[in-house]
């Protein structure tokens, strides 16, 4: 499991093909990573749809949830976004946490603002105040794409240094996202595509990895 420097005081991971297979329909390597953070009861996760929704990990039970962004409050439990070249965004401030999913059309939809939003609002701390992760995904080396990605990543993230002729670094458009609204920012881990040790999409995989985090201490 790949940790961030940024995060060391903070119970969270990122996955990799060493830690097997995280969909939900395997149990055994996500309640590993649950273990590792020190969480109790099961992974907490949403169905992921490239959107920009934002659940509470409280607010999730038996039944399926739509969201690309889990915040958390309590201590004990752990989150986590599945991917396979998407990027793996965790964010932890005083007193909560967050796990977000964005790919390009997350991305296009500022998901990683709504989602450090909710948690600024959640825990009452400013931006300033929360510290983020950007885990492994497809990097700019391996993400050729077409004019709609490029305009729909331009309208959040205008700097532009996460472009390069038709290529996109998605991993890079959400970390100046996060530092331009004052987070301090850590990118972690290579592509998934060409980098060993990832699941891909691209590469034909099925399997998925997780960007996992969680509270410290026991629940209430």
């Amino acid at each position: 499991m790949l940790r961030s420097r940024l995060l060391a005081a903070t119970p969270h991971a990122f996955s990799g093909r060493a830690d097997g297979d995280m969909r939900r329909e395997v149990r055994g390597p996500s309640e590993a990573v649950v273990a590792a953070l020190g969480g109790r009861g099961p992974l907490v996760t949403a169905t992921q749809v490239h959107g920009r929704a934002v659940v509470f990990a409280e607010q999730v039970g038996s039944d399926p949830v739509e969201a690309d962004a889990l915040v958390c409050t309590t201590p004990g439990t752990v989150i986590a976004v599945r991917v396979a070249d998407c990027v793996p965004v965790l964010l932890a401030a005083p007193g909560g946490v967050a796990a977000i999913h964005a790919g390009w059309r997350g991305t296009a939809a500022d998901v990683v603002r709504e989602g450090l939003r909710a948690l600024c609002e959640a825990t009452g701390v400013a931006p300033s105040r929360v510290r983020a992760a950007v885990g492994p995904s497809i990097r700019g080396c391996c993400y050729a794409v077409g004019d709609e990605v490029i305009v729909g990543v331009e309208a959040v993230a205008p700097g532009r240094s996460w472009l390069r002729g038709q290529q996109v670094d998605l991993a890079i458009a959400n970390a100046e996202i996060l530092a331009a609204a004052g987070v301090e920012v850590e990118v972690v881990g290579g592509c998934t595509r060409c980098g060993e040790g990832w699941y891909s999409h691209r590469a034909s995989d099925a399997e998925r990895q997780v960007g996992a985090i969680g509270l410290l201490g026991a629940p209430a």
